[in-house]
């Protein structure tokens, strides 16, 4: 899957979702239903934050039962964080002289 950095930042562009992603981050999985009373949300209101993230790739979720988990995927993050650097070129990189971007930031990640 192709992850694309506008929808990278925009998951990561809202208060609440940073917050999502600061209390994901500090356990390994968790209830929809636990994150969204300890983040005081409605239950709507998580899911539909939650999504946004998942189309980006930064959460994962798996049902269990009657119960949806959440984590958040780290690996994506690392490949984010990785891109973002190239682009901004925060790292020596040979940049496309057609774009002045760095070449690696033009090429799609693909997830492993």
């Amino acid at each position: 899957m192709t992850q694309d950095l506008s929808l990278y930042f925009r998951a990561l562009g809202d208060r609440k979702r940073l917050q999502i992603a600061q209390f994901l981050a500090q356990h390994e999985r968790v209830p929809v239903t636990q994150l969204a009373e300890e983040l005081r949300l409605s239950q709507p209101l998580i899911s539909w934050h939650l999504r946004l993230m998942r189309r980006a790739g930064i959460v994962k979720t798996q049902r269990e039962g009657r119960q949806v988990l959440c984590s958040l995927n780290r690996q994506a993050l690392r490949s984010y964080q990785q891109r973002v650097s190239v682009l901004l070129d925060l790292e020596e990189r040979s940049i496309d002289q057609s774009t002045n971007l760095p070449v690696e930031a033009l090429e799609p990640a693909s997830q492993g």
